[in-house]
């Protein structure tokens, strides 16, 4: 993932990346290596590991819903998957945004 001054978060000519990973082995630096290649000069670099959390149950019979810890995608890809599998939990029902839209556009 990268941002920079179109997104108001770097100044002109700066560029701001994440590059991440799941670890597989006990180096996740040099796991990262690759990606980092890519980038060309890097002016600094931070480094951080995060443990993964998953709920123990699926919240249905507790009335508990968690989601889990974010994981390496940079967009939130899984996230999404992950509020949209909490929802269907709540409710018993795919979250359907088209019915809403229909309904706002129907009161409007």
């Amino acid at each position: 993932m990268q941002i920079s001054h179109s997104h108001n978060v770097a100044a002109q000519g700066r560029y701001i990346a994440t590059v991440s990973t799941t670890i597989e082995t006990n180096n996740p630096q040099r796991e990262l290596q690759a990606g980092l290649a890519l980038l060309g000069q890097i002016e600094e670099t931070f480094f951080q590991v995060s443990d993964l959390y998953a709920p123990s149950d699926d919240g249905v019979e507790s009335q508990c819903f968690v989601t889990k810890s974010y994981d390496a995608t940079s967009h939130f890809e899984t996230t999404c998957l992950d509020v949209l599998d909490v929802w269907k939990h709540m409710t018993g029902e795919d979250l359907d945004l088209n019915k809403q839209l229909q309904q706002n556009m129907d009161v409007n």
